[in-house]
């Protein structure tokens, strides 16, 4: 056999450790997860200046809801009351991809799918 903890140690140290629990993991992407606090808030600052003279309706976001079958999730060791705990992944398996759209100003944009051979209009 291997010289491994066994389920009975892992039982043992989660009892010891009352500020750790055992959850399912998000995966991430490497590049996702290398995103600092600092970054942010140098671009928040930037697109601020940027932006001051564009009209609302000029203002465009759009945002993304990937939906994937997924390639599984493992559990983790983690403190007790993490929100989101995750581990980072290279790869998912089959997406599908919903685009919402709209502007400063309230309008949108009829949303659309993308799926891995065909793009679906919902309107």
């Amino acid at each position: 056999m291997y010289n491994i903890p066994g389920k009975d140690w892992l039982a043992s140290f989660l009892s010891r450790h009352q500020y750790l629990s055992r959850r399912l993991a998000n995966n991430i992407k490497r590049v996702r997860a290398q995103v600092s606090e600092d970054v942010i808030s140098n671009f928040i600052e930037n697109i601020d200046k940027e932006l001051e003279s564009v009209p609302p309706e000029n203002i465009f976001n759009y945002d993304k809801s990937n939906l994937c079958d997924d390639p599984g999730k493992k559990t983790i060791l983690c403190r007790r009351g993490t929100k989101y705990p995750e581990t980072t992944v290279n790869t998912t398996k089959v997406n599908c991809t919903i685009v919402f759209c709209g502007n400063a100003a309230g309008e949108t944009v009829p949303p659309f799918i993308v799926s891995r051979s065909s793009l679906v209009d919902l309107d």
